[in-house]
C-alpha cells in the first residue's frame, strides 16, 4: 500500500536472491512482486544494470550500514537505500527501501541547464561582470575581467576594488552603491579605475539588485565595461559637429557684421567730407559695440571653455545673479524676486556656465518688459531632478517664433543675434538638463530650466 517500494534479498550458493517485494512503486516501474521474488537481479534487469547494482548488493551484505544509489527504471528515477540485518554479528538479510526521485532529477536536470546557459552567458561575455554582498565584498567575477581590467577572477575576488578606483570617484561610487540598495532599483554609473597594467580607463557601469525570497537584498550583480576609446571618440565626434556648426555660422556672421560696418563707412564718408555732428560718433561706437557682441558671442559658441563640475549650492548662484542683474532691472523699472522652495539640494554643475544662463535668460526677461513688471525666479526640487523657472510678464513670444528658439541668427529682439540663446542650450545640454520654453503673446513668459540632482 505505500508509494514507495519494500524489498529484503539473501546471499543463496553465491546469488542474491529476492525474498520480498512490493509497494506502489514496483508496480508504476513495470514489475509486478512475482517477477521479483525468488529472483536475482540478472533475471529481470538488463545484464549492465544487474552488475552495477550487484555491487552496492555486495557491500551491504558486507555489514556496511547503509548504502544507496539511485536507478531508473522505465523512465522513472528512485533512490534506494540498503541496510543489512545481523543475527549474532552475521548478516542474514539485506532490507532495501526505495522513493520515487523523477520529479527531483526532472528539475536538477533544469536547474544544471540554467546554470550552464547562465555561465555560458557570463563566461563568453565582452563586459566584465561581478557579484557583489551587500557589504562591497566580490562573491563571483567573470573571466572577460581580465581582458577589460587586467585582473584574474582570482585577483579580483582577494583584492578590494574600491582601491583600484581613481580616489576622485570613491564617494561618488559608493553612494550610487548604497543608493542601489536603498531604492532597489537599477543605477547606472561611470568611474576611472587603475588597470593592471598601470593606466587609467573609464568604466562605465550599471548596477543591478538581486532580491532574495524574504525581499530583503542579497547580492548586487556590476555590469561594466571599458570606454575609454568611446569617450575618446565621442570628443572626435563632438569637435567634429563644432567644427561644422561654426562653419556654417561662418556665412551668417559675415552677413551680421556687414550691417554695423556699412553704417560705420558711410559715417566716416561723412565725417571726411567735413560733415561732424555728435550723433555720428554715438552711433559708431554702438555699432562697435554691436560688432563686439557678435564676435564675443560667436567665439565662445566655437570655442566653449572646459566645464569645472563640482558640487554647487543652488540658492547661492540664484541669489548671486539675482543681485548682478537688479541694478539694469531697476533702469527698465522691473522688479526681481525669487521663490527658493526650503532645503533645495546641492547640484553638480559648473557655477560660471550656469550664472551665464540664468544671466542671459533673466536679461531677455528683463528687455521683454516694455514699460516695467517683475520677474519671478524659482527653484523646487522634482524626483530626480531641481526645476528653476524664470517668470516674466512681457510681450511674450508667439507659436512660430517659438519653436525656432535656439537657432543661430534667430531672436525675438530687434538686433539680436540669437548665439546666446544658442549657447544657453548648449551649456545646459552638456549639464545633461533641458530648457523648455512655455508662452503666448502679450502673456509673458516661462523659461523652465532642469538639471539633474547627480
Amino acid at each position: 500500500m505505500q508509494q514507495g517500494m519494500i524489498f529484503k534479498y539473501k546471499k543463496i550458493s553465491g546469488q542474491f536472491i529476492h525474498t520480498l517485494c512490493d509497494g506502489d512503486l514496483l508496480y508504476r516501474l513495470g514489475l509486478i512482486p512475482n517477477q521479483v521474488v525468488g529472483k536475482a537481479l540478472h533475471e529481470f534487469l538488463p545484464t549492465e544494470s544487474a552488475m552495477e547494482k550487484t555491487k552496492y548488493y555486495q557491500r551491504a551484505w558486507e555489514g556496511e550500514e547503509l548504502v544507496t544509489y539511485e536507478s531508473m527504471i522505465n523512465g522513472i528515477f528512485y533512490l534506494a537505500a540498503l541496510r543489512p540485518i545481523k543475527h549474532s554479528g552475521e548478516v542474514v538479510e539485506v532490507i532495501g527501501s526505495c522513493v520515487d526521485i523523477t520529479e527531483r532529477k526532472k528539475a536538477e536536470k533544469a536547474l544544471r541547464e540554467s546554470e550552464y546557459k547562465y555561465r555560458l552567458i557570463a563566461e563568453n561575455m565582452t563586459d566584465s561582470i561581478m557579484l557583489f554582498d551587500i557589504n562591497g565584498h566580490v562573491l563571483y567575477a567573470s573571466p572577460s575581467n581580465e581582458k577589460v581590467i587586467g585582473l584574474s577572477q582570482k585577483d579580483v575576488v582577494i583584492n578590494k576594488i574600491i582601491d583600484r578606483v581613481h580616489p576622485e570617484d570613491v564617494p561618488l561610487l559608493l553612494a550610487k552603491f548604497n543608493q542601489i540598495v536603498k531604492t532597489k532599483s537599477s543605477l547606472q554609473m561611470e568611474f576611472r579605475f587603475l588597470h593592471a597594467n598601470g593606466y587609467w580607463i573609464l568604466m562605465e557601469c550599471v548596477g543591478t539588485l538581486v532580491i532574495g525570497k524574504n525581499g530583503e537584498t542579497e547580492h548586487i550583480i556590476i555590469v561594466g565595461r571599458d570606454i575609454t576609446e568611446k569617450r575618446k571618440a565621442e570628443e572626435q565626434l563632438s569637435k567634429s559637429e563644432k567644427l561644422t556648426v561654426v562653419g556654417e555660422l561662418a556665412a551668417g556672421v559675415a552677413h551680421e557684421i556687414r550691417n554695423p560696418l556699412t553704417s560705420i563707412r558711410g559715417l566716416i564718408q561723412l565725417l571726411q567730407q567735413g560733415i561732424i555732428k555728435q550723433e555720428f560718433f554715438e552711433v559708431i561706437h554702438d555699432e562697435f559695440n554691436r560688432l563686439e557682441d557678435i564676435i564675443k558671442e560667436f567665439l565662445n559658441l566655437a570655442k566653449p571653455k572646459e566645464i569645472q563640475i563640482k558640487k554647487s549650492n543652488l540658492e547661492k548662484i540664484l541669489k548671486d545673479v539675482e543681485i548682478l542683474m537688479e541694478s539694469e532691472a531697476n533702469m527698465k523699472n522691473v522688479r526681481i524676486f525669487s521663490q527658493i522652495e526650503p532645503d533645495i539640494p546641492m547640484i553638480y554643475c559648473d557655477i560660471n556656465q550656469i550664472k551665464q544662463v540664468l544671466v542671459n535668460l533673466i536679461k531677455n526677461s528683463i528687455e521683454a518688459i516694455p514699460s516695467g513688471g517683475y520677474v519671478n525666479i524659482q527653484a523646487v526640487k522634482e524626483k530626480s531632478n531641481v526645476l528653476i523657472k524664470i517668470i516674466d510678464n512681457g510681450v511674450g513670444i508667439n507659436e512660430e517664433r517659438l519653436k525656432k528658439l535656439g537657432e543661430p541668427f534667430f531672436s525675438n529682439k530687434e538686433k539680436g543675434t540669437g548665439l546666446g540663446l544658442m549657447l544657453c542650450f548648449k551649456i545646459i545640454s552638456l549639464h545633461k538638463g533641458s530648457i523648455t520654453f512655455i508662452s503666448e503673446n502679450n502673456k509673458g513668459t516661462t523659461v523652465e530650466i532642469r538639471l539633474p540632482l547627480s
